[in-house]
């Protein structure tokens, strides 16, 4: 269900170009990016990730989503 990966210095390059308010979560955006079949990034901080194209949810909203799923 999770992955931990690295970050190189790509990821921190691509992170300066995004068009992102906040640096932190601009890397852990274009580290994201580098997993092939992602289907979902989960922050408590979703309004940072408005550009983002990948799919953002708050852990609760992820936990519930994966309940009914699983119903």
């Amino acid at each position: 269900m999770t992955e931990i990966i690295g970050t190189t210095k790509t990821e921190i390059v691509r992170a300066l170009k995004n068009d992102f308010s906040d640096y932190e979560d601009s890397i852990q955006y274009s580290s994201a990016l580098t997993i092939k079949d992602l289907d979902v990034i989960i922050t408590r901080n979703i309004k940072d990730y408005r550009n983002s194209s990948i799919a953002v949810m708050t852990p609760l909203n992820f936990l519930k989503m994966k309940e009914k799923n699983n119903n």
